[in-house]
């Protein structure tokens, strides 16, 4: 029997905590993630290396499409918060769902995330799977 994840419209809920600019054409979007706990140097830079990672491929791969213009900014304001920056011509396309999916995988093999924005969709304790 599949197992699909069920999301309440609480988790799903995006929020008002992602901070968005236009100058020029080009929107800049910051996002704040909480992890369930601080992380270590490594991890910290992992994470960096991850979402340089998601820009390479969006940037280079016309699968994703080619809005990215710069890479990531990333800042880690507390040990267990990082904030991120993704800077493009276009705010939408294939290139979230990819997002997402590097993210919870992030959330999932290293750090828990608790936290993305104001969602907690990636929150593993708060998400319940139920049978189909």
């Amino acid at each position: 029997m599949d197992k699909k994840r069920r999301y309440s419209l609480d988790e799903l809920d995006v929020g008002n905590a992602a901070v968005f600019r236009e100058q020029g054409g080009v929107f800049s979007h910051t996002h704040t993630i909480h992890f369930a706990r601080p992380l270590t140097l490594a991890e910290r830079m992992l994470f960096v290396d991850v979402l340089t990672g998601f820009y390479h491929t969006v940037h280079f791969s016309r699968r994703f499409g080619d809005g990215l213009v710069d890479v990531p900014v990333v800042e880690f304001p507390e040990d267990g918060i990082a904030r991120y920056t993704l800077r493009q011509t276009a705010l939408s396309g294939p290139w979230k769902e990819l997002l997402l999916a590097i993210l919870a995988n992030f959330g999932h093999e290293v750090a828990p995330i608790r936290l993305h924005d104001d969602s907690r969709v990636f929150a593993p304790a708060l998400s319940a799977v139920a049978p189909d």
